[in-house]
């Protein structure tokens, strides 16, 4: 289950500018500089990001269709901040939560097993 496309256009509108603020030192929350991939536009989105042995797990709350998921997989990589800490990210692919489900801490896997989340992006470390 995915939420709602109105609250994708809320999100982005209202929450992820203010969002924007924190998340980058609110762990699991952080923040994707990606790169337009029609516009060549620089842009920061903030989600929930797990890391994971080769890198990060980021659940796709609003589907698979997202603007930053698109974003990354056509420039294969983007750069996350969590902690305050910036990492170059490479390798970016959208899985299932079987996929997810191993690579995820073992005290959120059944959280995000509930949440039947459309996907998953796995991204390694450069």
């Amino acid at each position: 289950m995915h939420l709602p496309d109105f609250m994708r256009r809320v999100n982005r509108v209202f929450t992820n500018p203010v969002l924007g603020t924190v998340a980058p030192y609110v762990p699991p929350l952080a923040v994707i500089h990606h790169v337009g991939r029609k516009s060549g536009k620089a842009y920061r989105t903030p989600v929930v990001a797990f890391r994971s042995k080769t890198g990060f797990v980021i659940p796709m709350t609003y589907g698979r269709d997202v603007d930053w998921g698109r974003n990354i997989l056509a420039a294969r990589g983007c750069e996350l901040v969590q902690r305050g800490q910036r990492t170059k990210l490479r390798n970016p692919r959208i899985v299932g939560r079987d996929a997810a489900y191993k690579q995820l801490p073992p005290g959120v896997r059944s959280a995000l097993w509930a949440a039947d989340l459309p996907g998953f992006v796995l991204l390694d470390r450069k």
